[in-house]
């Protein structure tokens, strides 16, 4: 997930004019590097705090400006109107509403909501049926656990709703080949979800490793889904 959206991330809070002396929530900070990279872009002076329900792959994080908190956003509290820069990267899209509406509060006047969700629907491209179908049964299946697979493409409107300002949104979609760090990112998904899956009668057994076949060849091209990201502002 950092190899694929990373770069596109960096842009997108960039564009915010970040600087020296921000502070910066990083909500369901997975593998840290977001974390770590916004704790770099607001120096000494400014502060990161990075939370997610596990902190297993942030705890080797060593950046005197960087805190690390194991927190559940739905129901841990966190400091009222205190930062400038609130970032999610694929946690809305599983929690839904609930979850933006309480990244919201620590935000003070005037800063950031920055919220990144996919939309599977918009250019989820594979070179094979098998390999759409493999990733749609995922999408059925993560739906009745919460998931909302084209939620990317709702946010303009809930960051409207939530009460922000200045609210607007950009997409894009990466490419790339079978083999690569971005295809596994959804062969682990499939592989995790795999027994799952054949039990619900998604998928058979054959057709998914036939869909980690494709994924794993480096003659294979694909398209990503879109990732949509959507910033706007508390007002003052």
């Amino acid at each position: 997930m950092q190899e694929l959206w990373d770069p596109g991330t960096k842009t997108v809070i960039e564009s915010l004019g970040i600087r020296p002396g921000w502070r910066c929530l990083e909500v369901g900070a997975g593998g840290g590097s977001i974390a770590a990279w916004l704790a770099e872009r607001v120096g000494p002076g400014g502060e990161v705090l990075a939370t997610d329900v596990s902190t297993r792959h942030l705890d080797a994080l060593q950046l005197a400006n960087l805190e690390v908190r194991e927190h559940d956003i739905l129901g841990d509290p966190l400091p009222d109107a205190h930062f400038d820069l609130v970032h999610a990267r694929l946690v809305a899209e599983h929690l839904g509403r609930r979850s933006l509406e309480r990244m919201v509060g620590p935000l003070r006047p005037g800063g950031w909501l920055v919220l990144e969700d996919c939309d599977w629907g918009a250019a989820c491209s594979y070179p094979d049926d098998r390999g759409q179908r493999a990733v749609d049964a995922a999408n059925r299946l993560l739906s009745r656990s919460g998931l909302d697979p084209h939620y990317g493409r709702a946010l303009v409107h809930e960051l409207t709703r939530a009460g922000l300002e200045d609210v607007s949104a950009d997409g894009r979609v990466r490419v790339y080949r079978g083999g690569s760090l971005a295809s596994g990112w959804m062969r682990l998904t499939l592989e995790s979800l795999a027994a799952a899956l054949v039990e619900s009668g998604e998928l058979t057994r054959q057709e998914l490793e036939l869909a980690w076949a494709d994924l794993d060849d480096p003659g294979s091209v694909f398209l990503s889904a879109s990732m949509i990201a959507a910033r706007g502002r508390r007002p003052h």
